[in-house]
């Protein structure tokens, strides 16, 4: 059977799944970060086992880490012999095996699946309801809440937030959530409506040919993501299995932070070979206007919404401009491939200002972008082919762009992908988040290389690269540059309850060598990252985490600086009281903000936290879940201790003193 690797590299559990799957993603973010809403689908997957006989494709791949071979081998043999009656008859499948069948035994199950019937008359019996209460405050003063301080904040330091969910089986679902962050004002002048931000979403399925209609809130991804972002897996610095990236068509959500979410309606009508999208969306951006030189008003804002309305700045620039986006995708679905078609425009009320830098020549500016792409996929024994191709056109500009993978078994203990790219400099697209180097999909030509082997019983190896060219000036980077990227990691089953996982990375870029003006020498910059992670599970009750990341720095300076994190994660659980105990410990050290080093953090459920460590110091936080009947409780402590400052942060987040301590408290309701 082919599928040996894949027995190997399958998850433990959904936590190590998930957690596995999507940390190398947000290797690159740019600061503390929470993306549950991003995830809000796998985590709530997470909760119970996954049906086999019902699974959806961001779920097989993300979590049960299914390839395309065997999700399509798994629903081609439902589809010939009907829903799977034992969870091990999936190694008569071809493509598994026994020990794949065992291993996903402890994460996934069988049982039918309900179709259709008498729906309405059903619609609460078969119904659930969710309702979600969190609360998060910073303990120690910081200087916005001071009453002197010059544009301080307008409310109190807690956020808050709350959403409610009800589905009623697979045709019925909707959702109302919202949030307050912290120093925005509660049910008093500027927010007498209380929660500064509202999501809803209503989502009726699977009526007739009608498969969705949503009206709220939602999210859309076509194809690779080159003009509306898929999710999932997709990621620099994983495996051959991970290159690709899955479409979530259209999504309902109500996410509980302000986000780069879609409001409107978009419907979904179609069979299982052919399916039509039309959506329509506005979606409003902080900014300010300006007048420009004609007398006419123009937008100056980062077409990204932070969502903070704390300050009188803040507030005098909430909703400065609003877009308008409406379009279509079609799609072709037979057996062994896909075939997609995407169309789509964006107008803004407001014309956005022209860059004032010399690397910013070629970003969107002016009123509209309108944008097409062809995407496809399709599986030609063990071999996966896929991509996608666009245009867009923007003020007279017309740019291109295109991706192109292949995810190739090479035989039963080896696998290999290919991914190249290519985006011109008028490339524009808004809202894509395709394989990039960049931070957009734009001014970058591109080859990703990965390859997964099995090197022993209990050793994986998997090694990948990135080549890629910049033909345009870049932030701090004043001429065409080029970068490279390697990786090699090597996971060790030690025994059943150790795992050894040895990671390193390196990433080459050009930099500027310093930023008196723009046209001046650019040097190289190297990154060196090294991780060494054990996990343990000495007792059915303890799972233990210990990890060391070390990082050091080459900046276009000539100058060598590093970092070190070596933390500690204990996971206890005491089944007969419903009661499980999650705490971190951890020791950090960087010589600048440069070294900063990620983590990811047990938090409160549905939430994923990736936290940036830097400076020196420690940090710890402990987490206690208590769950009875329909109630889930959660409550988590977290301090961050610096040992070489006196005042943490700066402008109105400034703390005075050495520490920074986190409470967050949950509550959720399920009927």
């Amino acid at each position: 059977m082919p599928a040996q690797e894949d027995s190997l590299f399958a998850p433990q559990n959904l936590q190590d799944a998930i957690f596995e799957s999507m940390e190398e993603r947000y290797l690159e973010i740019d600061d503390d970060a929470d993306f549950s809403d991003d995830l809000e689908e796998i985590l709530l997957a997470s909760k119970n086992k996954i049906n086999l006989n019902n699974v959806s494709p961001d779920v097989a791949y993300t979590i049960l880490q299914l390839s395309d071979y065997q999700y399509y081998q798994l629903l081609l043999y439902i589809e010939k012999y009907g829903e799977l009656v034992s969870i091990y008859e999936i190694a008569a499948i071809d493509g598994f095996d026994q020990n794949l069948a065992q291993r996903l035994s402890k994460i996934a199950e069988v049982s039918p699946t309900i179709h259709g019937g008498k729906w309405l008359s059903n619609f609460f019996k078969k119904s659930k309801n969710t309702l979600l209460l969190r609360y998060l405050q910073i303990m120690e003063k910081q200087a916005g809440y001071n009453p002197n301080a010059t544009n301080r904040y307008v409310g109190n330091p807690m956020r808050l937030t709350f959403k409610y969910s009800f589905q009623s089986g697979e045709h019925f679902a909707m959702a109302l959530a919202g949030e307050k962050d912290a120093g925005e004002a509660f049910f008093h002048i500027p927010e007498k409506q209380g929660f500064d931000h509202y999501a809803f979403f209503v989502n009726m399925k699977n009526i007739g040919i009608i498969k969705s209609i949503v009206i709220g809130d939602y999210t859309l991804g076509f194809g690779q993501g080159l003009l509306l972002g898929a999710r999932s897996t997709g990621v620099k610095g994983g495996g051959a299995a991970q290159v690709r990236r899955f479409p979530a068509m259209v999504r309902a959500t109500a996410p509980m932070n302000e986000s780069t979410n879609f409001r409107g309606a978009a419907i979904t009508i179609g069979n299982a070979y052919y399916s039509g999208i039309l959506f329509y969306s506005h979606h409003f951006f902080d900014g300010k206007l300006v007048a420009d030189n004609d007398g006419g008003i123009l937008y100056e804002g980062s077409l990204t919404n932070s969502g903070f309305h704390r300050t009188a700045n803040e507030l005098a620039q909430r909703n400065a401009n609003r877009n308008r986006l409406y379009g279509g995708h079609l799609q072709i679905k037979h057996r062994i491939f896909e075939l997609g078609f995407t169309g789509m425009n964006t107008q803004f009320i407001t014309p956005v200002a022209p860059g004032k830098e010399l690397y910013q020549k070629y970003a969107f500016s002016g009123k509209q972008v309108g944008n097409a792409s062809a995407d496809y996929k399709v599986i030609l024994r063990k071999t996966i082919l896929f991509g996608e191709a666009g245009i867009s056109i923007n003020e007279g500009r017309v740019g291109w762009g295109f991706i192109q993978g292949g995810i190739f078994d090479i035989d039963p203990r080896s696998k290999l992908a290919l991914l190249a790219r290519y985006y011109n400099r008028d490339f524009i697209a808004l809202y894509g988040t395709a394989f990039a180097a960049n931070t957009s999909c734009n001014n970058e030509l591109g080859l990703y290389l990965a390859a997964d082997f099995v090197v022993g019983r209990r050793t994986t190896l998997t090694l990948n690269s990135d080549i890629y060219y910049f033909s345009w000036l870049r932030f701090q980077v004043s001429q065409p540059s080029a970068g490279f990227d390697m990786g090699a990691k090597a996971t060790i089953n030690l025994s059943r309850y150790l795992v050894l996982n040895l990671k390193y990375q390196f990433a080459r870029k050009e930099q500027n060598q310093n930023t008196n003006d723009y046209y001046q020498s650019i040097k190289q910059a190297d990154n060196h990252r090294f991780r060494i992670l054990l996990n343990s599970e000495p007792a059915t009750w303890l799972k233990l985490k210990t990890e060391i990341d070390y990082l050091i720095n080459t900046s276009a300076k000539g100058s060598f600086q590093q970092g070190i994190l070596f933390f500690q994660d204990a996971d206890m659980s005491i089944e007969r009281w419903n009661l499980s105990f999650k705490a971190r410990f951890a020791v950090f050290s960087t010589d600048s903000y440069a070294e900063r080093l990620y983590a990811y953090e047990q938090d409160l459920f549905s939430t994923f936290t990736i936290n940036g460590y830097y400076g020196k110091g420690v940090r710890y936080y402990l987490m206690i879940n208590y769950g009875f009947s329909f109630v889930d409780l959660q409550i988590r402590w977290s301090q961050t201790y610096y040992d070489d400052r006196e005042v943490i942060s700066s402008g109105l987040t400034q703390i005075q003193g050495h520490t920074k301590s986190e409470l967050a408290a949950q509550i959720l309701f399920h009927l």
